[in-house]
């Protein structure tokens, strides 16, 4: 299905039609049944006190964000969602994709990537060109890594370095580079990475791709509280790299950011947008 107006025209647009539509119904298991950016049905469940509400009563989710991606898309697009929990954001690459695109959900938690994501890709029609890969995205392959859950908390499963106090668990999930998860691509046109703190391994293990395909854009949520002396070393990574420092701000625009404002700012939603 190709993408809505609202979901292309503007912040206000996207945020309006999107609470308009916002629904709810229970079908037990935990699972409740809402529609996601007016368009997409989705389970979440109710025992995720962090995501989950905001997606059943906003219909959304950083709306700024799902708008700069919604505009860069076109059919035929090759794409990797690297943290996909629910599918928010695999149901809009593979709604822009279209069905001669290829779109790879990466997502650890067994809990999504075993029961959430697979049925909501199949609510939405997507059979076909996209995948599940249950695994850790980082920079190493063939192990397995401890990966912690959360209570209460969907979004922010993490590696053990930066697990939060409310830790309630942990999980041996193998791990993958994006070089080798790619490795027979033709192409490879956007990468989404939230990895809750572990976003330079991954930028780590894409190295070779990036080379390889030169064109990728690569939209790197940051999460500076968790690591702030790791975050200042993938800055100057980046760069090294040839890429511009460029950040999507709140109406969805993409503009320059020097990496001294994203360090003295630590409490912002920083959500680079890297291209060469």
């Amino acid at each position: 299905m190709p993408l809505s107006h609202h979901i292309l025209a503007s912040r206000f647009d996207l945020e309006e039609v999107s609470r308009k539509r916002a629904t709810g119904v229970y079908y037990g298991d935990h699972r409740l049944l809402c529609r996601l950016l007016g368009d997409y049905l989705a389970f979440v469940d109710i025992r995720d006190r962090m995501l989950a509400p905001r997606l059943v009563l906003d219909g959304f989710w950083e709306s700024w964000v799902t708008l700069a991606v919604a505009r860069y898309l076109r059919p035929g697009m090759w794409c990797v969602d690297v943290g996909a929990n629910y599918g928010y954001y695999t149901l809009l690459l593979a709604s822009g994709c279209g069905p001669t695109g290829r779109v790879v959900a990466c997502e650890p938690n067994p809990v999504l990537a075993g029961t959430y994501l697979p049925q909501n890709l199949a609510l939405n029609g997507f059979y076909h060109g996209v995948e599940i890969c249950q695994k850790v995205v980082g920079n190493l392959d063939d192990q397995s890594v401890d990966f912690v859950l959360h209570d209460g908390d969907f979004a922010t499963g993490s590696l053990e370095r930066w697990a939060y106090a409310h830790r309630c668990g942990k999980v041996q999930v193998p791990a993958i580079t994006l070089d080798r998860l790619c490795a027979d691509w033709p192409r490879l046109d956007l990468v989404k990475i939230d990895a809750e703190g572990a976003e330079a391994l991954v930028w780590e293990g894409m190295q070779q791709t990036l080379r390889r395909f030169p064109q990728t854009v690569v939209v790197l949520e940051l999460h500076l509280q968790r690591d702030p002396p790791q975050t200042f070393e993938l800055l100057k990574e980046i760069e090294r790299a040839g890429y511009y420092l460029r950040a999507i701000n709140y109406e969805g625009e993409v503009e320059p950011v020097e990496a001294t404002t994203i360090l003295n700012r630590p409490q912002e939603h920083w959500t680079l947008w890297l291209a060469r």
